[in-house]
């Protein structure tokens, strides 16, 4: 029996996604914060809630929301949208989406299922 190259079947692997890797350490980075991580959760099940919701959903205060929101704004995985007087935010990273499906964060009921 041929002795399996592991070295050369692990090297192939990572140059088929060498390029993804700096993106992905950025997601597990803004996924590593407890808060920020019940954000994108409560997001995720609740697209679309102001600030005041999602502190209340996650047991935060409105400022830390605000705070944590802000990063993940700047990383771009959020998007805001105007709705009157309140700023509605929502989930628009295809990767932390998938992430959280794979770690079975409840999905929106407001959404079907995919």
């Amino acid at each position: 029996m041929a002795e399996i190259e592991l070295e050369k079947i692990g090297s192939e692997a990572l140059s088929k996604v060498q390029a993804t890797i700096p993106e992905w350490i950025e997601v597990f980075s803004l996924c590593a914060d407890e808060t920020r991580i019940r954000l994108l959760i409560a997001m995720h099940a609740a697209p679309g809630s102001s600030v005041t919701q999602l502190a209340e959903a996650a047991g935060l205060s409105p400022n830390t929301v605000t705070q944590a929101l802000s990063t993940l704004h700047r990383a771009g995985v959020i998007q805001v949208e105007r709705d009157g007087k309140y700023r509605r935010w929502r989930l628009v990273h295809p990767g932390i989406h998938q992430l959280l499906h794979q770690l079975q964060a409840p999905h929106s009921v407001l959404h079907p299922e995919h």
